[in-house]
């Protein structure tokens, strides 16, 4: 009842994650398996029990390429995003009341927006955020894959992101003061969910 109110009353953001990109066509990783795919060659392995953004901080710290690897296994062309994509995006009247948050890196919202819209949506990259109070459009809360060195992955970014720097921390906090707030592809032990 109340993600109907929300709707209605343009209320609603949609915070999506990694879930999302699985399906067909995008066939994504999720955050787990894109730190495999990032370490292999590497030499380096996750340790049992190690949080993924500390392992690949450590990959980061013994030279491994981590924003660069990610934003190349993550980048697709047109035409590969999920119907989800586009479900999503059809829960807002148009494109100009659009509110979705994505710790995802991927531009598969963008590319969904360009085909059921026939235009571009507003989108927000970080750190470059608008307040979280009062937006609309497509908010990479985490960065993407157009500004590799942007991406929030390893410790010491999400550090950065909600700590020393904070922006997302702020954005964040708005946000859940003032909107109604449906996460989808996520699950509770996802490192997004730990900030």
């Amino acid at each position: 009842k109340n993600l109907i109110s929300a709707i209605r009353n343009g209320n609603l953001v949609v915070f999506a994650g990694a879930g999302i990109s699985k399906g067909s066509p995008a066939n994504l990783p999720d955050f787990k398996l894109l730190a495999t795919k990032i370490a292999a060659g590497s030499g380096e392995s996750q340790h049992e029990n190690e949080p993924i953004d500390r392992f690949l901080g450590r990959l980061h710290h013994k030279g491994v390429s981590v924003h660069a690897r990610a934003s190349d296994f993550l980048t697709l062309p047109p035409g590969n995003n999920t119907q989800l994509h586009i479900d999503l995006l059809r829960l807002f009247k148009d494109k100009d009341n659009i509110k979705i948050v994505t710790t995802n890196f991927d531009k598969l919202f963008e590319d969904a927006a360009v085909s059921l819209f026939g235009s571009d949506i507003d989108v927000y990259k970080a750190p470059a955020l608008p307040v979280g109070y009062d937006f609309s459009g497509l908010i990479y809360i985490h960065g993407c894959v157009d500004r590799p060195n942007g991406m929030v992955l390893a410790d010491a970014d999400f550090g950065r992101a909600y700590l020393t720097e904070g922006w997302a921390r702020r954005f964040l906090v708005d946000l859940f003061r003032t909107f109604t707030v449906l996460f989808i592809g996520y699950s509770h032990d996802d490192v997004v969910m730990h900030y």
